[in-house]
Order: C-alpha cells, then structure tokens, then sequence
C-alpha cells in the first residue's frame, strides 16, 4: 500500500492532534456533564443559544484566512514569503474590525444583549479559528494542539472556580468567561505573529495575489457556512416549534456527540496537508474511507458509558439519551465526509460543487424536518431527520469520489451496523451493552472488511514495537 510511505509523519500528526484533543475530549466530558448540573435548564439553554450564534459568525472573515490556508496547504510556515503574509494579516484584520463595527451597531440600534455578546466575540473567535486553519496547513500541530488545550481547558476552568467562591453560575457569566478567554488567547496569538514580523515591509494589501486569494477563500467559506447552517438546523427547528426546555435536552444530547467528533477532527487534521502535498495518493483512499467507517462503528460503544453516568449523575437529562443516540449513529458517515469529502472538495479545487453538494444537503435537511414535525410532535424525531441526511450525504459524495465510491460491502457493513446499533443500544443494561456491541462491531468488521482489520491489527502492532524500543 502507498499509505504506508507517509505511515511516520502523517500517524506523527495524528498522535499530536489526538493527545490535545484527547484532553479537549475529557475537558469537554466533565463540562457537559458538570455545568449542566450547577446551571439551570434555561441559563444551559441560553448559553447554548450563544454558542449556536457563535458558530454563524465564522463566515465573517469573509473567506479570506480559508483563502490562506488553502494556498499554504503542505507549505512550511519558514518557506512562505513574510512580505505577503503580512499584507494578508492587515486584509484579515480590517474586515474582522469592519465587522465588529457594523454589529455594535446593530446592537446600538436593537438594545439585544444576544447581538452584544456575539459581537464582543467575531474579533478573538475568527481570529483563533483562522490561525487554526493556518496552523493546519502548515503542518504546525503542536501550536494548533496548544491553542485548543488552553481554548477548551481554561473556560471550564475559571467557571468552575467562580461557582466555587460565588456558588452560582449563571449562563450570562459562562457567556463573559467564554468571550474573556478568547480575547486573551486572541491578543497572544496576534503579539507573537507581530513579533515575528517586525521590521517586514508588507506588500500591497489591494493585489492580484491578495484579490485571488479572497476570491478562492470566499467561495470555500460559502460553502463552510453552508455546512454551518446544516449542522445547526436541526437546532433551530427545535428553538423554534419547541420550548426552552426541549431545547435544553437537544442541545445536551449534542453536545454529547461533539465529545466523540474531537476523535475525528483528529484524524481530518493531519489529512488535509498530508494529501495537499501528495503523500497521499488516489489508490489509498478506498483503504482510508473503510478505516474510518470502522472508526465510527466502534466510536458507538462510548454511548453505552454516556448512558451509565447520565442516568447515575445527571437523570434530569436522561430525554437526552435517545437523542444521543441518533447522533451516535451517523459517525461512519461523519468520519468519512469530514475527514475525506471536505477535505478533497478544498484540495482539488472543488468549491462549486462543494457548495452545490451542501446546499442540497441543506435542503434535503430543511425538508425532512419540516416533514417530521408535521409527522410527530416529539423533538426527538428532528434528531432522526439528521441522522437520515448525513447518511444521503454520504451516498452522494460517493458518487462525486471515484476512488471513494461505495461498493456492495460497504452497503451491507453500513446497514447491518445501523440496525445492530438500534438493536443493542435498547439493552437496558449499558454494561451487557458495551460487551454485546464490541463484540458485534468486531465480527461485523473482521466478517465484512477482513483485509482492513488485518492491516490495522498490523499498523498498530508495529507502532508498538516501536514505542518499546
């Protein structure tokens, strides 16, 4: 196999990223658990609604960071020309500050604390998110792993000192904690880089290359917001035809799922360069797409331990579970189009029908809930409308993707593993469940992907030879 030549460098980066978000993974578990417990369901609910807000002003960078990272994609952070990069940090800079601005604006005008606080965040936020992106084409994992630590460790951090002393903990104090950290880590960021570039004259901001760059990055991030949009629709439709409280539980149940995609953020990291700069060939990513559905079967066992510390811990959440367990369902499909279709779209100039496929999918998503509202009153079927479209999704990539098309296996593994999850996830004891799934999951995998498992079984071996020696 290819894959083997970039085994060191790309498995590297895979165990850097993996280590931070492992850490991210368990911060982020006690989080979910702890401050849904000291906060009351509507101040839970109202910081959620914050962060769903947060997540929308990601396309306020106008594109132009996805621009940048895209033309350094497998480039070294030492070859790139320091004359242009800081022209494009100036171009950057403007338009989060315009922004800013506008949106101060509109909160003078509407007196929204909402709009306050998500304008307070548009300048740290894009600004951490951007040099995440850029760190990612670099190839620069231990700043990227460094970021995400300090981001997700010490937000949860300090509000759990300041119940502690306060003992409260209101959504609005969780909201000014979030926005306080980000400045910070922000401000960092941007004195190191201005640092390192002092006594660089910049190139000129209004330029062929810098236009070029924004156009490319503009139609990327159209089709990111339009993959934002998608994965917060369902919430939206829940804020909208339900009550605060069910939102509360959705938006549990989410967050629930957001432990595990650290896993696959994981993995999606390191392949964006690794195949920008070809150490990753056509042949190999049949191999890479049937690991991954393998990765999300097994990514279901953790619903089984949510379950156990939900219904011993935090019962006033235990509605949660059955949205959890939708989510749970579509990792296979979210493994291989986060870390393979998103990827590909950027990497071979795809962003037409980047932006197309997503927008499609919007939609096959809007209808589908809008069917199963009328269907069902239960907020819990919105959950199963997002299962559907991510596995249609998974389907029409496939057919985008010659060397990703799905084949008569891969059909069978999916549906079998689909049912299987249904069916053992309705154990109502979780510790015969977690036994009973890896078991099946196992088989399921050895019987359907058996050159797959091996390869694995023998990656794996000669990883630990090597940390031995």
């Amino acid at each position: 196999m290819n894959i083997k030549n970039m085994e060191n460098s790309f498995i590297g980066n895979i165990t850097r990223v993996l280590s931070a978000n492992f850490i991210v993974a368990i911060v982020g578990f006690l989080g979910t658990f702890i401050f849904p417990k000291i906060l009351s369901v509507e101040d839970y609910a109202f910081y959620q609604e914050f962060i769903l807000y947060v997540g929308y002003i990601g396309i306020l960078h106008l594109g132009f960071s996805s621009g940048m990272a895209v033309n350094y994609a497998g480039k070294k952070y030492d070859e790139i020309s320091k004359e242009r990069y800081k022209s494009e940090l100036s171009i950057l800079l403007l338009i989060l500050i315009i922004f800013t601005i506008l949106f101060g604006i509109i909160w003078l005008i509407t007196k929204n604390s909402m709009i306050l606080y998500v304008t307070l965040a548009i300048l740290p936020v894009c600004i951490i998110n951007s040099y995440k992106s850029l760190y990612q084409a670099w190839e620069k994992f231990k700043n990227f792993s460094r970021v995400s630590i300090v981001i997700s460790v010490v937000i949860p951090a300090i509000a759990i000192i300041y119940y502690l002393f306060v003992k409260e903990l209101t959504g609005i104090v969780f909201i000014f904690i979030y926005i306080l950290i980000y400045w910070i880590v922000s401000m960092y960021i941007c004195f190191i880089e201005i640092k390192k570039l002092n006594g660089i004259q910049k190139d000129k901001i209004i330029s062929e290359q810098n236009i070029s760059t924004e156009k490319n990055g503009l139609a990327l991030v159209v089709g990111n917001y339009i993959n934002t949009l998608f994965m917060s629709v369902d919430k939206q439709f829940v804020t909208i035809f339900y009550g605060v409280k069910e939102f509360a539980y959705y938006t549990f149940g989410i967050s629930m799922q957001s432990l595990m995609t650290v896993f696959i953020t994981s993995i999606a990291q390191p392949l964006f360069p690794a195949i920008a700069s070809g150490k990753i060939k056509e042949d190999d990513f049949d191999n890479i797409k049937k690991m991954l559905i393998i990765f999300g079967s097994f990514s279901g066992l953790a619903y089984f331990a949510l379950s156990i510390i939900v219904k011993l811990f935090i019962q006033k959440y235990i509605d949660s579970l059955e949205v959890i367990g939708y989510y749970f369902v579509v990792f296979p499909a979210m493994a291989v189009i986060n870390c393979l279709y998103v990827n590909l779209y950027k990497i071979k100039k795809m962003t037409r029908k980047y932006i197309v496929t997503i927008f499609c999918v919007l939609i096959i998503s809007i209808i589908l809930n809008s069917i199963v509202i009328k269907v069902s009153t239960n907020y819990i079927s919105i959950a199963i409308a997002t299962a559907v479209t991510y596995y249609i999704w998974l389907i029409i990539g496939s057919f985008q993707f010659k060397s990703l098309r799905l084949d008569f296996k891969d059909y069978i593994y999916l549906i079998l593993y689909v049912i299987g999850f249904f069916v053992i996830t309705k154990i109502s004891n979780d510790y015969i469940g977690i036994g009973v799934y890896f078991i099946a999951i196992a088989v399921l995998a050895f019987t359907i992907y058996n050159k797959t498992v091996k390869y694995i079984y023998c990656l794996l071996k000669d990883k630990l030879k090597q940390l031995r020696k």
